[in-house]
C-alpha cells in the first residue's frame, strides 16, 4: 500500500458517492475532489454539436453541490470532454478516478471514453473506476439489458488497453433500502426495491428462495477507501457472448435481476476478495443495520 497521501477524483457523486466521499475524508490517506458538470454557456441548439455537453450541459445552470460545501470538499467544474478533465486531473495530481455517471444510454461510453482518455494523457492519474456498483458483472456481464450497449462496449475498450489500471466495484442491492427515509444517504425506490419501509409493504418476487445479497452503504464506502490503497487491483476478466437485448422497461429488468440472482454477487470470489483487500473492514449483515438504524439517527 502506498504511503504517500493521494488524491481521488469523484465524478457524479449521487447517493453512494456521498458515503464514499465521507469516507475519503475520514481517511489521512487520501484528499478528495469532486467533478461537477459545467455551467451552459451554449443556447440549446449549439450544445447539440458535442454530445457530452448535450447531455451534461443543459441551457439552465447547474446546481454548484452544497453537499459538497457543507463538507468542505473542492469542486472542479468540467463538460466531461478529455481536455477538460486532463485540466483537472493533473492540476490537482489526482491519482484515481472513481465515476459514479450512471446512464443508461449509449452517452454512457462517450462520458466513460473522455475519462480513459484523460488518464492516458494524464501525468499523475492511472486509476479508473468506472459507473457500474450493481451485481455479478462477470457471470452477467449484460444485465441489466442496457449493460448490452452502454458497460460492455466500454469494458472491452478497457480490455484493448495496458495504460490505465482498472476494475469493476459490485456489491448488490444497498442494505439502506431497507431503511425509512432520512437514516441514509440512499433515498428510498418503492418502485424498484421490493421493501417500501415507509409503507411497511414488500413485493416477493420469484419464489422468495432466489438468492441476494446486500451490503451496506457507508461499508461500501469504507471498502473503496481500501481499494484504493490496495497495490494491484483485479480486472473483470470474462468476456460477454452477444445476448439478445430485450425493450423491457427499467423496473422489469430489475424484478428480472432479483428472480434470476443476477445482482447476487459470486460467494467464492466475493470472500476471497473480501479477505485479500477488506480484511480490516466489519460488513453489517442486516440485522447490525436495523439495531444501528434503532439507535443512530443517521447511518
Amino acid at each position: 500500500m502506498s504511503t504517500t497521501r493521494q488524491t481521488i477524483a469523484v465524478a457524479g457523486v449521487g447517493d453512494l458517492g456521498k458515503y464514499i466521499c465521507e469516507e475519503l475524508l475520514a481517511s489521512p490517506h487520501f484528499d478528495i475532489i469532486v467533478l461537477t458538470r459545467s455551467v451552459s454557456h451554449l443556447t440549446p441548439q449549439s450544445s447539440h454539436t458535442n454530445p457530452i455537453k448535450s447531455l451534461l450541459n443543459p441551457a439552465k445552470p447547474q446546481d454548484h453541490h452544497p453537499w459538497c460545501s457543507a463538507h468542505n470538499i473542492s469542486t472542479h467544474q468540467t463538460d466531461y470532454t478529455a481536455s477538460s478533465l486532463l485540466e483537472i486531473l493533473d492540476t490537482t495530481n489526482t491519482t484515481t478516478l472513481i465515476s459514479f455517471i450512471n446512464l443508461a444510454t449509449p452517452a454512457y461510453i462517450s462520458v466513460h471514453t473522455s475519462m480513459l482518455h484523460a488518464c492516458q494523457q494524464s501525468i499523475s492519474c492511472k486509476r479508473l473506476i468506472p459507473s457500474e456498483w450493481a451485481g455479478d458483472s462477470e457471470s452477467f456481464p449484460l444485465k441489466p439489458d442496457y449493460y448490452a450497449t452502454t458497460r460492455e462496449p466500454f469494458r472491452q475498450l478497457l480490455r484493448q488497453q495496458d495504460e490505465i489500471e482498472w476494475t469493476l466495484f459490485n456489491m448488490g442491492w444497498l442494505a439502506d433500502y431497507f431503511l425509512p427515509d432520512g437514516k441514509s444517504h440512499m433515498r428510498s425506490i418503492p418502485d424498484k426495491f421490493p421493501i417500501d419501509a415507509e409503507r411497511w409493504e414488500a413485493v416477493l418476487r420469484g419464489t422468495g428462495e432466489e438468492m441476494q445479497c446486500w451490503t451496506v452503504g457507508r461499508d461500501v464506502g469504507r471498502a473503496v477507501v481500501e481499494l484504493c490503497r490496495a497495490e494491484k487491483w483485479e480486472v473483470l476478466e470474462k468476456h460477454a457472448n452477444d445476448d439478445p437485448i430485450s425493450n423491457k422497461v427499467e423496473l422489469a429488468q430489475v424484478e428480472e435481476m432479483m428472480v434470476k440472482s443476477y445482482l447476487a454477487c459470486p460467494k467464492e470470489k466475493t470472500l476471497r476478495q473480501r479477505d485479500k483487500y477488506f480484511a480490516g473492514i466489519k460488513f453489517r449483515g442486516l440485522d447490525e443495520l436495523l439495531k444501528d438504524a434503532s439507535r443512530m439517527d443517521f447511518l
